[in-house]
């Protein structure tokens, strides 16, 4: 049985990684002049760091360099882990995915006897914790490593992510949008409608005039790309009502479907602020670079 692994970005709470046997290292984030692991097992943790985000700290966060990834796996295989499949955060969004790669290469080099297959999981948060589920249910399934891992890069591709962006000026203080387009948005109420295309990096596909339009935009482009409307996942940024709005929608027009919901962690929390919501569902591959 071959032994699943992942970093922090995949945002299922870490209590519930070991609970699954899933072994985890964590990023880090910065606010207030202070690091801290990515160790969140808690809503109350989720709802503190929010609260510091909208009472003006502006946090950045820190990949896991080459160092940290050997350490990391070198563990694995002290403590008898010999075929690791491990999934990480997008190379389109960090450098962590090539710090492990050239980990996983310098451990296998050192043990000749262990194999690491590391899955992009081109994407992050929810998406990537879907797929750490997949990789468990594989696993608990018999799979080889080398096949899982090869169900892993394909299913990666059909996961798609949409992402609604509440709070405009966030975004300006990170400066990924100028004062003035934030200050024009933010009279207009726009919202920006985000993917991670399969290249899994961030594009801007929409920008709708309210959170209403903008969640019905968001659930044209499930009927629109969407082949298998059995299950969806909503991760938010502390954006409760929101995700629950579209949470209803989806209810409403798939009554059968399985709809998720979670927490967006603080590593792409960090990035788009208070009040985002990222919708997941499978969809074809070639429609991510919509």
């Amino acid at each position: 049985m071959f032994t699943v692994a992942t970093d922090t970005s995949c945002d299922i709470f870490r209590n519930e990684l070991d609970a699954m046997g899933v072994p985890w290292v964590p990023l880090t984030y910065t606010i207030d002049g202070t690091s801290y692991p990515d160790d969140f097992t808690s809503d109350e943790q989720c709802k503190e760091f929010y609260a510091k985000i909208r009472a003006g700290a502006m946090p950045s966060t820190s990949q896991i360099n080459t160092f940290l990834q050997t350490e990391f796996l070198e563990r694995l295989v002290s403590e008898g882990h010999k075929e690791i499949v491990y999934l990480t955060l997008s190379k389109g969004l960090s450098a962590t995915y090539a710090a492990a790669c050239a980990a996983a290469k310098d451990v296998m080099d050192k043990h000749p006897d262990v194999s690491i297959y590391v899955v992009d999981t081109i994407s992050a948060t929810w998406v990537q914790g879907w797929l750490v589920r997949d990789a468990v249910k594989f696993r608990d399934e018999g799979m080889s490593a080398e096949e899982a891992a090869e169900r892993l890069n394909v299913e990666a591709t059909r996961l798609h992510a949409w992402i609604y962006v509440d709070d405009l000026n966030h975004l300006k203080r990170g400066g990924r949008v100028s004062g003035a387009a934030a200050a024009i948005g933010t009279l207009l109420k726009i919202k920006p409608i985000l993917i991670i295309g399969k290249d899994g990096g961030l594009k801007v596909v929409h920008k709708a005039m309210g959170t209403g339009k903008a969640l019905r935009y968001m659930a044209e482009m499930v009927e629109k790309y969407c082949t298998d409307p059995s299950h969806f996942f909503i991760c938010t940024a502390d954006g409760w009502d929101t995700c629950n709005a579209m949470a209803d929608i989806l209810r409403e027009k798939y009554p059968e479907a399985t709809v998720e919901t979670g927490w967006l962690g603080p590593v792409i929390g960090a990035h788009v602020g208070p009040g985002m919501i990222g919708l997941i569902f499978k969809g074809d591959p070639n429609s991510r670079s919509v």
